[in-house]
């Protein structure tokens, strides 16, 4: 069976509309935007945040705070607070400032579960620094 061949011309006459892509960015997009830009130094040291934690414990880390029901190993307890307090709650910050986590009330958790590995496993490898 012979397939008809369509013509890729396009007429000068035929206006092509633009994709919804070409003509606006997305709600995401544009929030992205809008966020705080950081400084050299700033992006430097969270860049090399990112590179502590194991993955694992990210992930437990993040759900944890997402959800308290989900509790954090001391294993995770331990490679959090050797990261430091900055870094977490850096890290923290740059995630839950993103479009798709906006809504979550997630500094004051990420915090919580700061302190709760403090207070589990800090003694053991010296971290004595509590947020509020």
């Amino acid at each position: 069976m012979a397939c008809p061949i369509l013509s890729q011309e396009v007429h000068e006459d035929v206006v092509i509309s633009p994709t919804p892509f070409e003509k606006a960015n997305s709600p995401a997009m544009e929030y992205e935007m809008k966020l705080p830009h950081y400084s050299q130094k700033q992006y430097d040291f969270l860049e090399a945040c990112v590179e502590k934690p194991s993955s694992i414990c990210g992930g437990e880390i993040f759900q944890n705070v997402l959800d308290e029901t989900n509790l954090v190993t001391d294993k995770c307890c331990r490679n959090i607070l050797k990261i430091g307090k900055d870094c977490h709650l850096g890290l923290m910050k740059i995630l839950f400032s993103s479009y798709e986590y906006k809504n979550i009330a997630s500094i004051p958790r990420s915090k919580q579960t700061w302190n709760d590995c403090l207070r589990r496993v800090g003694s053991k490898i010296g971290v004595p620094v509590s947020f509020e």
